[in-house]
């Protein structure tokens, strides 16, 4: 349990840490690297995704590549082996915002990759709001990858109905829940057309990080001061079916629904164990109030997300 004390010694690092340089925050560009191939034929598309926005934008993409002739392979980060990486002749990697940064299990997974020496990759984000930090996001995603000896090609950010289960009435929420709308995935059919133009030509992307107040924001301890504000979170056995959704969904192994346990230590406030659970068996207590995952949100709001036309005839 953090005391007074803890809160206040996290505190004074913060404040430290306010004064120093970002660790991954990039000049002005990337590392001129010649690229594997000008012609890829074997594409990975890899999301991380909560509430699903992330993984269909990437399986949008994935589809458009295969429709351009290439062997694409779309799949979940959380079951991906990055040591298969180098495998690869184009990656994309798609991720949502959380607390102005990507995950921090994101950012493990691909600083636990291996050498991606001149293959092409880009990087794009789904996101809940006007001011989430998304342009620093991705600048982080593309930096762990060029630190790979990857090259660059592409960014990319698309906004979605937030997913914040702490704050389905707030006019943000209200603003966001058309989307995403067929402007939206106009602008990932454009993403997916660039990304290839671009390895086509040989170029890599210039990128710079952005000093605002959000970026020091992000530097508190947001993970560690939200999960203060949860008073209850277990699994409700009565409730529970036992499809382990939850499990499945947790990007840490936090959550036990047949002990009815979560560990709180290992937690990251992701809030997927609630948003993706089929039977509200997952119990979330958030400043004293009983929290209802996505699927509810979207039921009591009548909410149909738009899908792109393209699903209707691409297996991937």
């Amino acid at each position: 349990m953090e005391t007074r004390r803890d809160f206040i010694k996290k505190s004074v690092v913060v404040c430290a840490a306010l004064s120093l340089p970002l660790p991954w925050a990039a000049n002005a560009q990337t590392v001129q690297r010649e690229f594997k191939t000008r012609d890829p034929k074997r594409a990975l598309v890899v999301s991380y995704s909560q509430s699903g926005f992330s993984a269909r934008y990437g399986k949008l993409i994935a589809c458009l590549l295969k429709d351009q002739g290439l062997t694409v392979e779309w799949a979940d980060m959380r079951r991906f082996d990055p040591k298969r990486l180098p495998d690869y002749d184009l990656i994309l990697v798609g991720s949502p915002v959380f607390y102005y940064d990507i995950p921090e299990n994101v950012a493990d997974w691909l600083s636990s990759a291996p050498k991606l020496t001149g293959i092409p990759v880009a990087a794009f984000v789904s996101f809940g709001g006007p001011e989430g930090n998304q342009h620093n996001a991705l600048c982080h995603a593309l930096h762990l990858l060029a630190e790979k000896e990857a090259v660059p090609v592409g960014m990319e950010a698309f906004r979605s109905i937030p997913a914040y289960p702490a704050s389905w009435d707030s006019a943000n929420q209200r603003s966001g829940e058309h989307l995403p709308d067929e402007a939206t995935y106009n602008r990932v059919r454009e993403f997916a057309k660039q990304i290839q133009e671009r390895v086509r030509q040989g170029q890599s992307l210039a990128y710079s990080s952005e000093i605002a107040l959000r970026e020091i924001v992000r530097m508190l301890p947001l993970v560690w001061l939200n999960k203060k504000a949860v008073g209850k979170h277990t699994v409700d056995g009565a409730k529970c079916i036992g499809c382990r959704t939850c499990v499945k969904m947790c990007p840490v192994d936090a959550i036990h629904p047949e002990r009815q346990f979560v560990d709180h230590d290992k937690c990251i406030a992701c809030f997927g164990c609630l948003n993706n659970c089929p039977a509200d068996a997952v119990v979330v207590e958030y400043r004293g109030n009983r929290l209802y995952g996505f699927p509810e949100y979207l039921k009591r709001r009548k909410i149909t997300i738009l899908e792109p036309p393209e699903f209707q005839h691409c297996k991937l």
